[in-house]
Formats: structure tokens, C-alpha cells, sequence
């Protein structure tokens, strides 16, 4: 083992010398704490050359794993000599949203002591550039380190600001965003993982994941790619493959906590609470899966920090809690078609019901299926949402808004779909859409996201991604254009 870190070591010393890194590196080390991600990303898994880094899927994780062998070493890397890569891409971008309030929530607004500029208001959050940067190294069979970074240049200013021009000479200067930067460690059937990473756990694709719950999420970041839908959590996972199954833990010293979108802010007027026990922010989660003839299934629990808000004592403020949350994903195989089960169970520190500040507990399950339509792949599912010991006097009623429980009961259904078209899948088309109606089957959010995307020509694409929502008669559009290139 000591050997095994003296070679990691060497491996980072020559990836950051012969990337420039090394001067550099202190300054970039803590960028993680305040990264900020997109509205409306899925959790689902993509193609591996769509995702950043190594978000890694089960697929990826079982290839890596078969290639340990009892002597711990993976046949792929036979030289001993360090193997560094480096990649990323470039993007010219606009990004342009509309935000309109319903007369309810704007009435809501004139309470607090700040409010939008106005009820209904357009325009460009996003002019200018991302630039991400990858390097990627092998020390032989033994280690492997993974390091993204977005650099973006905006030259818009937000809608929400209060002038027209922006005075925030931030806005104009270049802002550096860590996405993930982790090293791995092969030793015999076991895989350690550590520093920020991000955790993809489920068999479902769409906007309904419950069970993908490792990485807490950020609503203001604008962006395409699936892996700015999340914070990465820096910690240690390690990996174990037993026989065909596999078992993960994982323990996050610090975990984060989700970023919503930029209007909510003005919800929470008052101060941060944190909460009284300590360690107060950890997080762990395990995960066994494994295979039993056509079912795959896959038993996980999450404890720690909860990632959405609660209410602190004044209740105009933000206060984060503790919660369990066990979880199971099914999926069998029917041949012409793959029948899926996720439920997740949560478990808020106000086990009785009866605090306002404090979600109350609640369940999530999420079944359907996926199959295959001329080359296209297809996704719909149906779910439902129930909240546990749930209040209906007037008091809690004015707080459920807030902690985002409004109902007792949310049925959905969800739909995703992945289809290619003219010659060599020239275009590609990633279509989500989503439909919540309570118990009285009345809609109450709506949420409908494209993604078109051009091969131009090798490496040159052109990207469109409209999206809409209408939660509760408040309306929010985004398009998004980009021109990107991968290098």
C-alpha cells in the first residue's frame, strides 16, 4: 500500500508539471465550495463522451473493476510510466430566460423586504464564454487522477439586477468553476476514490431519479451538460466487487447543500441557521447491487445534512437539518423492453409531524420502463409523491409553502427520450417533460426540456435547449444556444 502512494504521488507531481498546474493549484483548491449549477438537469446517466469527467455509471465502475485481478492489477495499463491527457472544450453562448410570477406569489413578494424588479421580466443572463479544461493521468495499473475545471466569461448581467447596466465588475471578468478533481487507487478487487466527485445511482433516465440523491444540486448555473446539474461531494468512495455484486460507501466530511433558483433567494430574508448537533454537515451513503437472472436490483441508504432548506426558529430564514433516507432500485429485463421500480423513503428530523420549521418525513416512488422505438430510446414512467402526518390548520399551511410540501399527495408522470436522425446521427435530440397533479387530479407544474444537437463537423456542434416550467401558475423559459468546440 505504502508503495501505492508514493506512485500516486509521483503521478500528480508530473500531471500538474506538465499541464502548468502546479503554480496555480492553491488557488484553485477551494473553488468547489462556491460552484453553481442549472436549472432543470436531469440526474440521469448520458454517453461517456458527454459527461465531463467520470461521473462513472454502473457500466464504467464494472468494467474497472474486471479488470482487477487477484493481484490487483488492471491488464489495460501494462507501462509503468506516467499516461497524461488532456482535453476539454470551448463554447461561445447565450443564454436568454423569462421569469413571470403569478398575482399569488407576487402579492407573497410585496411582504418581504426584497422583491424581483418586477412580476414579469426577460433577457440575457448569460453572453459570452466557457472554456473547461480536463486532464486526465494513469500511473500504470495502479492510480488514476481526473480533474475538470470551467473557466466562464459572462458579459450579461441578471434580470433580476435593479439597473439596467450592470455595476458588478465581476459579471465581466472570468470566474472559475471546479467540476470534479478526484484520484483513483486500483487495489486488487477494490476501488478507492478520492476528493470532489460526482455519484450517479439509478437505472431510471429523466427528470424523476429519487434514488440519485449522493450530490446535493444547484438551480441558478445555466448550462447543457449533465455534470453541471451537481455539486460534486469531496470525499472518499470506495468500491468493492463481491463476486458479480458490487457494495459502495462513502463518507463526506462536509457535504453541501442545494442552490436554488436566483428568485428564491428573496424567500429567505432572514439569517443561516445551522443546526445544533455536531458534526452537523457529514454525509455517508452506501449502495449494494447485484443480479439475480433478468433483475438487476440495487438497496441504498443516505444519511446526513438535508441538501433543501428548513426553516429556522425566526421562519424567515434558512436552517438545515438531518435526515435517512433508504432507497431501492429494481430493474428487469423483458427482452424487448427493461421494467424499472426507484423508491425512496425520507426520514426528517421531525419524525412526529408537528414542527413548522422542519419537513415533514416523506416517500417517493417512481415505476415504468424503458424500450426502443426505430433507434430511439424512450423512457415514461409514473410516480407519486406522499407526504408523511401531513397538516392542514392555517399555521402550517403558510410554512408548507416555503418548505417546498404544499400537498399531501403528488402523483407525475415522467418522460425521457434519446433519438438521432439524418446521416451519421448528424442530429441528436434529448427530449424530458414531467406532469404533477394532486389528489383532485388538478396540474399544478408542468416541466418540458429539449436538447437539439448539430454535428457540424469532428470535435464543432451547434446546440439549442429550450426548456419551460409552470409551477403553480408561475412561468419560467429558458433557451439556450451554444456553438461548442471539443478538443
Amino acid at each position: 500500500m505504502k508503495t501505492r502512494w508514493l506512485a500516486l504521488i509521483a503521478l500528480l507531481v508530473f500531471g500538474l508539471q506538465q499541464t502548468g498546474w502546479a503554480d496555480s493549484l492553491d488557488d484553485l483548491s477551494g473553488l468547489s465550495d462556491n460552484a453553481q449549477t442549472e436549472q432543470g438537469q436531469t440526474a440521469a446517466k448520458k454517453p461517456a463522451d458527454d459527461l465531463a469527467g467520470a461521473a462513472d455509471t454502473d457500466l464504467t465502475k464494472e468494467i474497472k473493476l474486471d479488470a482487477l485481478g487477484d493481484s490487483g492489477t488492471a491488464s489495460g495499463y501494462a507501462s509503468s510510466a506516467p499516461k497524461i491527457s488532456f482535453g476539454g472544450y470551448i463554447k461561445l453562448l447565450g443564454y436568454w430566460n423569462r421569469e413571470k410570477y403569478s398575482d399569488l406569489l407576487w402579492n407573497m413578494f410585496k411582504s418581504y423586504p426584497t422583491q424581483p424588479p418586477a412580476q414579469d421580466l426577460s433577457g440575457f443572463n448569460n453572453v459570452g464564454t466557457r472554456l473547461q479544461f480536463k486532464l486526465e493521468g494513469y500511473l500504470a495499473d495502479q492510480a488514476r487522477f481526473f480533474a475538470a475545471y470551467n473557466v466562464n466569461f459572462n458579459t450579461a448581467s441578471s434580470i433580476h439586477d435593479t439597473t439596467t447596466t450592470t455595476t458588478d465588475n465581476s459579471k465581466q471578468n472570468a470566474e472559475v468553476r471546479m467540476v470534479e478533481t478526484f484520484v483513483e487507487i486500483y487495489e486488487h478487487s477494490r476501488i478507492w476514490k478520492v476528493g470532489p466527485q460526482l455519484v450517479t445511482w439509478s437505472y431510471l433516465e429523466g427528470m424523476e431519479v429519487p434514488t440519485d440523491r449522493v450530490n446535493a444540486r444547484d438551480s441558478s448555473y445555466k448550462s447543457t451538460e449533465y455534470e453541471d446539474g451537481k455539486l460534486p461531494s469531496t470525499g472518499v468512495l470506495m468500491t468493492q466487487k463481491i463476486g458479480g455484486s458490487r457494495f459502495e460507501l462513502m463518507m463526506i466530511p462536509v457535504a453541501k447543500t442545494n442552490i436554488g433558483m436566483e428568485f428564491q433567494n428573496y424567500l429567505y430574508p432572514g439569517p443561516e441557521e445551522s443546526p445544533q448537533r455536531k458534526p452537523n454537515q457529514t454525509k455517508w451513503a452506501t449502495r449494494f447491487s447485484s443480479t439475480v437472472g433478468k433483475l438487476d436490483y440495487a438497496a441504498s441508504y443516505v444519511e446526513g445534512i438535508d441538501p433543501a432548506a428548513d426553516l429556522n426558529t425566526t421562519m424567515n430564514g434558512r436552517a438545515y437539518n438531518r435526515i435517512k433516507s433508504p432507497g431501492l432500485d429494481l430493474q428487469y429485463n423483458l427482452g424487448s423492453w427493461l421494467a424499472k421500480l426507484s423508491y425512496v423513503n425520507t426520514i426528517t428530523e421531525d419524525k412526529a409531524g408537528d414542527s413548522l420549521t422542519i419537513k415533514n418525513s416523506w416517500s417517493k416512488y417512481v415505476v415504468g420502463g424503458e424500450f426502443t422505438v426505430s433507434g430511439s430510446t424512450v423512457n415514461i414512467y409514473a410516480g407519486q409523491l406522499l407526504i408523511e402526518d401531513y397538516k392542514t390548520d392555517a399555521r402550517s399551511q403558510q410554512t408548507n409553502f416555503l418548505l417546498g410540501q404544499v400537498r399531501e399527495r403528488t402523483d407525475f408522470i415522467s418522460g425521457h427520450v434519446n433519438a438521432n436522425f439524418l446521416t451519421g446521427d448528424a442530429l441528436n435530440l434529448v427530449l424530458m417533460a414531467a406532469n404533477y397533479w394532486d389528489k383532485d387530479g388538478e396540474s399544478v407544474q408542468t416541466i418540458v426540456r429539449g436538447t437539439f444537437k448539430y454535428k457540424i463537423a469532428d470535435g464543432l456542434e451547434f446546440l439549442f435547449g429550450p426548456s419551460y416550467m409552470d409551477l403553480l401558475d408561475n412561468q419560467f423559459t429558458d433557451i439556450q444556444t451554444e456553438i461548442k468546440y471539443s478538443f
